[in-house]
């Protein structure tokens, strides 16, 4: 598990071909958004536009983990390898998770600069933001490896995450707002839920992976 994730972050660092696709991305929807939208408002959108902008760039992003080992002609290597099927899938999710938090830890202080929203505790509203991404990388990585085989999975994709991902949006975006406005004495009700629905999806994953991968 350890040595493919080792093994995608080394193919990244080399290439930097999904690192740099995101952050582009990233930073083009984060100038576009400041300069749309009036000043007055950046307090009240800034929470509900930096998460929206880190969601399109892990839908972009994450389901490359395997995408990249097809264009390659390396997927069959992994089916065939004596490597326990999950640990494929846990080692792609660890190389997720690593985009994520370069990612987030790139684009969040520019955003902060850009919109300045006036947050009461940020340590909260940060540890909400990345248990949300957290359980979205999670849920990409899982559902990424059903879409390999379509002609259409650039399409295909979100249709399969967003109705999948839907409770962690919303809980996500409820916690950012509790923590933004420092009422966070009911922040652990949508924490709990984003763990809750994070494991749950471990367990599904972990039950269908291994039919999904020698399909």
């Amino acid at each position: 598990m350890v040595e493919i994730a080792k093994k995608d972050i080394r193919v990244e660092l080399r290439t930097k071909n999904s690192i740099y696709f995101m952050l582009l991305f990233a930073l083009i929807s984060s100038a576009m958004f400041s300069v749309s939208i009036p000043v007055e408002a950046y307090d009240v959108v800034a929470s509900p536009l930096l998460w929206i902008v880190l969601l399109f760039v892990g839908m972009l992003g994450y389901s490359r983990a395997f995408l990249r080992e097809l264009e390659a002609g390396t997927l069959d290597g992994l089916r065939i390898s004596p490597i326990n099927p999950i640990s494929v899938l846990f080692g792609k999710t660890l190389y997720n998770l690593f985009l994520m938090l370069l990612v987030e830890a790139m684009i969040v202080p520019i955003f902060f600069v850009l919109f300045q929203p006036k947050i009461e505790n940020t340590p909260l509203f940060l540890l909400s933001l990345t248990a949300g991404n957290v359980a979205f990388v999670i849920v990409s990585s899982s559902l990424s490896v059903l879409i390999l085989k379509s002609k259409t999975r650039e399409l295909l994709m979100p249709i399969l995450l967003f109705p999948v991902v839907f409770p962690v949006i919303s809980s996500t975006l409820a916690a950012l707002n509790m923590a933004k406005m420092g009422t966070v004495d009911d922040i652990l009700s949508p924490l709990a839920l984003i763990l809750s629905f994070s494991v749950a999806m471990v367990g599904v994953a972990f039950l269908t992976f291994e039919h999904a991968f020698f399909d």
